[in-house]
């Protein structure tokens, strides 16, 4: 488990500084703010179309860890080739590298999950998905501060060169990994192959109701990229203190991670996602009581802790729920909707906050992960689905 550790630590960190390493790059280069926003909406608008197409590969593999070498190494030769080509290549060229390397992320989240339940036995799995949600927080957390930092000793081409190092470094301690064998889903069509997976998701209770909390959730929570940094200026710290409470949320969510999440039960791990979301709703509230950046800060971390079980349970979730078969599919498939839910989210900010201010913007997002909550609540009602289970495949 430690070297998995290593690889999906290192493959999400570069994904973690992709957007501002290239947003940075391009800005310094260029001054060209309309490239900057293109190539970021190159890398993530794909990411959201892609995973039931990258799922249904994946299922196909007996070698699965293949699959996310390749995603590595596209991400570094894209960066490669960015050093290169903006500033001094065709802004089409620009856009197409972004295209390729944003179409493989679902990868960095669910390909790599999809993998622990060939390294560790079924009793081991609640500590293990801990350690791999614990490595999205310190990603999030690491990696545009590390882009911006790099960028502002050692210039933004040092920067995008060190990003495609780390993503070629996650690349190769992928490797390894490659002896850890999964069961190939039968032979069909990718398009027979997405079909069973949606399928799957929808005709199972335990596993349709905490996938969509999470999709609505972590969508709705888009609009406050675009709510957070006004309402900041408005607490008088300036637009860019919102990055703190981002990095206070997944401090949090670090917390919460590591002291509790190896007790979940796969059994009850529906209920955590519903629950959890339910508390960031309820916490998030208190972002409207603050009048200060200190109190908006207390309230991130107590937010964080709120919602921070929610990424260990809905992979316990599928696991629980899924047949080894369809287990990538699964997986990198409702990383695939978070990724657009939470664009679809954003987009929906840029609406919401003329019209209701940052504050009213806040408000609907805490409301949405009620709604959300309810959502899964009544989706995960109906009869359990009890084979097919990868329990039982072990």
């Amino acid at each position: 488990m430690f070297g998995y550790l290593i690889a999906a630590t290192l493959a999400r960190l570069a994904d973690e500084m992709t957007v501002t390493t290239i947003v940075l790059l391009v800005l310094d280069r260029t001054g060209n703010t309309a490239l900057a926003g293109a190539a970021v909406a190159a890398y993530t608008v794909p990411s959201a179309l892609s995973g039931p197409v990258l799922g249904a590969v994946l299922d196909r593999l007996r070698r699965r860890a293949d699959i996310l070498v390749l995603s590595g190494i596209s991400l570094a030769a894209a960066c490669t080739g960015m050093s290169v080509l903006v500033g001094h290549g065709p802004v089409v060229a620009v856009v197409a590298v972004m295209v390729v390397a944003g179409a493989a992320v679902p990868l960095t989240a669910g390909g790599y999950s999809s993998l622990v339940v060939s390294i560790v036995p079924p009793q081991r799995r609640a500590r293990s998905n801990a350690s791999d949600a614990a490595v999205f927080s310190i990603a999030a957390i690491a990696g545009p501060g590390l882009a911006g930092l790099l960028s502002a000793l050692a210039g933004t081409t040092v920067a995008v060169l060190t990003l495609a190092a780390i993503a070629a470094a996650g690349a190769v301690c992928t490797v390894p990994l490659r002896r850890f064998h999964g069961e190939p889903g039968e032979p069909r069509s990718t398009l027979a192959a997405i079909r069973a997976g949606f399928g799957h998701l929808a005709r199972t209770p335990a596993l349709r109701g905490p996938t969509v909390t999470t999709v609505l959730g972590w969508g709705s929570f888009g609009a406050l990229s675009v709510a957070l940094p006004l309402w900041t200026d408005e607490l008088g710290a300036g637009t860019t203190a919102a990055g703190f409470l981002f990095t206070a949320l997944e401090a949090g969510d670090l917390a919460i991670t590591l002291v509790v999440a190896h007790r979940l039960k796969p059994e009850r791990a529906g209920r955590v996602v519903i629950v959890s979301t339910s508390l960031l709703g309820v916490a998030m509230g208190g972002w409207l009581l603050s009048h200060s950046l200190t109190q908006a800060l207390v309230v991130a971390v107590v937010a964080g802790v709120a919602q921070g079980l929610s990424l260990p349970a809905i992979f316990a979730v599928r696991q629980h729920n899924t047949p080894a078969t369809l287990l990538g599919q699964v997986s990198v498939t409702g990383a695939s909707m978070k990724i657009g839910g939470y664009a679809l989210g954003a987009l929906a900010g840029t609406a919401l906050v003329p019209s209701f201010g940052p504050r009213g913007t806040i408000a609907a997002v805490a409301c949405c992960q009620l709604l959300a909550a309810a959502a899964g609540w009544l989706l995960s009602r109906g009869p359990a689905t009890t084979s097919g289970k990868l329990g039982e495949a072990d």
